[in-house]
């Protein structure tokens, strides 16, 4: 198995569409992905080459040989994907403010009171 990285956890577009796959059924084969891929999005087998050695690199993924195919698995889970780039964005947009964030999104109407109603409850259970 190859050493794994260093997790940068941040998914670009590109890497979510393989990350998908992954979480989905894993592990696959650089052919398998390319097959895939090709048929979903018209990539071609040098993009997916190439995504997958940048993805590796940044963590995210890793691979183990077999044989001649390396087959690929997911090294972080959606979850983790999705902290990341929640805790990019809070920075980012909202200079760290969980509470700006909150604001906004309900000034924008973008919660459903369901919605409203879970987050309340998450919170009375946080502050315990």
């Amino acid at each position: 198995m190859k050493e794994r990285k260093e997790k940068n956890a941040i998914l670009q577009q590109s890497d979510r569409y393989i990350m998908e796959k992954l979480w989905t059924k894993s592990p696959l084969t650089t052919l398998q992905l390319y097959n895939e891929l090709k048929e979903e999005l018209g990539w071609s087998k040098s993009t997916v080459f190439t995504l997958l050695g940048r993805m590796t690199e940044k963590g995210i993924i890793y691979y183990e040989e077999n044989g001649r195919a390396k087959q690929y698995y997911p090294a972080i889970g959606p979850e983790e994907a999705a902290a990341a780039e929640t805790a990019s964005l809070l920075k980012r947009v909202f200079k760290g403010s969980a509470g700006m964030m909150l604001n906004t999104m309900l000034k924008e109407n973008m919660f459903s009171k369901e919605e409203i109603d879970e987050l309340y409850n998450i919170m009375l259970t946080q502050k315990r």
